[in-house]
């Protein structure tokens, strides 16, 4: 084990300098390169316990492996942002012509969300897991279903739980919901959830 941490400290510099190029930001190149560090390490230590003679817990191209976790995580990134920019895109053809809203709703729809993000803190780790890639990262069912190894039935029930756990938190807070008076003609609440999760 010790043979491939140095190993993958020794292409560590290569990888940042190389994501340093590519990205054009010195500081999300770090943050790229070390969750790739992180989770080649972590990738050999889970198959530490497996039997294996090798130096490099399993791992046969460690450098390899580094730089096309690093590119992974590249394009999951390039692929939650294009979902936000498109999400904000939406919004801001829909609200142009709003008027700002009230620090009441500003307050409350802030409730609502750090209630919801504590609700999806609570949630099992893989379901959370499952929610994120589908609704965060924009991955299909079937490709959640390859990377983390489970069937697709099972992504659907993960995904199906979180849909009831946040529609049960928003059900409590409707009480709190206020809705801007200049939108009352467009889709409800309870649509747009129901189109968010669908």
């Amino acid at each position: 084990m010790r043979d491939l941490v140095q190993e993958l400290v020794t292409h560590y510099a290569d990888l940042r300098r190389q994501l340093t190029r590519d990205l054009r930001d010195p500081h999300y190149a770090a943050d790229i390169a070390q969750s790739s560090f992180e989770r080649v390490y972590a990738q050999a230590t889970k198959s530490r316990g497996a039997p294996c003679d090798d130096a490099n817990g399993g791992i046969e191209a460690p450098r390899g492996l580094l730089f096309r976790v690093a590119r992974n995580l590249c394009i999951d990134e390039a692929r939650r942002r294009k979902v936000a920019q498109e999400w904000v895109g939406t919004q801001a053809a829909v609200g142009a012509h709003l008027v700002a809203p009230s620090s009441e709703y500003l307050l409350a729809q802030q409730r609502v969300l750090a209630r919801v993000v504590e609700t999806l803190e609570n949630l099992p780790p893989r379901r959370r897991e499952v929610f994120l890639l589908f609704r965060a990262y924009g991955h299909t069912r079937a490709e959640i279903a390859e990377r983390l190894k489970i069937t697709e039935m099972a992504v659907a029930k993960h995904l199906l739980r979180t849909t009831i756990d946040c529609s049960r938190v928003f059900t409590e807070l409707r009480a709190e919901l206020i809705e801007p008076q200049h939108v009352h003609n467009h889709a409800g609440f309870d649509t747009a959830l129901a189109e968010d999760f669908s």
